[in-house]
């Protein structure tokens, strides 16, 4: 099933509040990793959120700076992966 980068925006964004930010929004090009948000462990919570959400699978290698510095490259990620 096909996910779009509007859904898979607004999943993220829907985990980050409840997970991470305490119910504040950020950007979706705020830089995530690079601004210390995201810690290991809840990146680790992001990637298995994601692959059960969406219905993905996400290898290691995949887990960097790329790909996790922001909502909207996370999102680009999950809907590429779904095409």
């Amino acid at each position: 099933m096909a996910v779009d980068t509007e859904s898979a925006t607004a999943g993220i964004h829907e985990w980050l509040r409840e997970n991470v930010t305490g119910r504040r929004d950020i950007a979706d090009d705020y830089p995530l990793i690079e601004n210390g948000v995201l810690t290991s462990l809840q990146t680790l919570d992001l990637v298995l959120f994601l692959e059960d959400r969406f219905g993905v699978t996400i290898g290691d290698e995949e887990v960097n700076e790329e790909n996790f510095g922001s909502i909207r490259a996370m999102a680009r990620l999950v809907a590429g992966k779904t095409a």
